[in-house]
């Protein structure tokens, strides 16, 4: 680890000299008129598929068809016109059918009919 102090900066004049003879001079500056080049060394053709990667990535499964909406604990309470805590309780007591994504308590619009269905008739 150097600790020392920087020393004195150079003169301006001295960072903007004019090339001598015997350097080449660089490129002049690109206007866009030119095709511009990949940077990129290594990957020359960036649009060829490689076989790496996981194979969700570069292959997606089949569309499944048309999704049904599953409706959360709040519109099925508002549905059957009851509280959230009662359709918890149905939902404990296996007369409402329920699933459970992700921890969080989601209903088929068929398991509200059913369940429907069997208190009108019971």
């Amino acid at each position: 680890m150097n600790l020392r102090p920087p020393g004195p900066e150079r003169a301006l004049e001295e960072f903007h000299r004019i090339p001598s003879a015997g350097t080449p001079e660089q490129p002049s500056e690109n206007t866009g008129e030119q095709e511009a080049t990949s940077l990129d060394t290594v990957a020359r053709h960036p649009l060829v598929e490689t076989p790496f990667g996981a194979p969700v990535v570069r292959e997606l499964p089949p569309d499944p068809g048309p999704h049904e909406r599953l409706l959360a604990v709040r519109e099925v309470a508002s549905r059957l016109g009851v509280s959230s805590a009662l359709v918890y309780k149905l939902c404990q007591r296996n007369l409402l059918r329920s699933l459970r994504i992700g921890g969080v308590l989601r209903f088929q619009l068929q398991a509200i009919s059913e369940y429907l269905l069997s208190t009108d008739g019971g």
